[in-house]
């Protein structure tokens, strides 16, 4: 039986203009990611009445969405990645994976890190906030 597994490879990250209806640039170099790392908050329901602690969930927390990549500082994804950060614009992004799934979302850069060494090249992890809800779409 074939596995389900779905792989990451082919998947594609692009960022967003600062306009209501946003075209995208690719952001190239892209290796890795983890995101989508939040969670709701706990709301206290607990009174007087109560017979042991009750809780609510609050507003969803979508999380950081953090990647790696090989940095090209020619590149118009990264550049526009290193535009964002000194601006500290919102700005939205969208993460296309191999089996058609789509996520988009609104997001702060805060911080494009370079790091190198000897018989290495040039990479960096992205770091980025979510503000607001991401939002999962199938490609056509």
């Amino acid at each position: 039986m074939a596995s389900p597994a779905i792989s990451a490879q082919g998947s594609k990250l692009e960022i967003g203009s600062t306009d209501a209806s946003p075209t995208y640039t690719r952001i190239r170099g892209f290796k890795s990611f983890t995101g989508f790392d939040g969670q709701a908050s706990e709301l206290d329901a607990t009174d007087l009445e109560s017979k042991a602690k009750e809780y609510l969930l609050g507003l969803q927390d979508a999380g950081n969405f953090n990647f790696d990549l090989n940095v090209n500082r020619s590149d118009p994804g990264q550049i526009a990645l290193e535009a964002a950060r000194k601006s500290g614009a919102l700005r939205s992004f969208r993460l296309t994976l191999p089996d058609g799934q789509v996520a988009t979302w609104s997001g702060l850069v805060k911080s494009t890190p370079l790091q190198g060494g000897v018989d290495a090249i040039l990479t960096g992890t992205v770091n980025t906030r979510i503000s607001g809800e991401v939002i999962w779409t199938e490609t056509p």
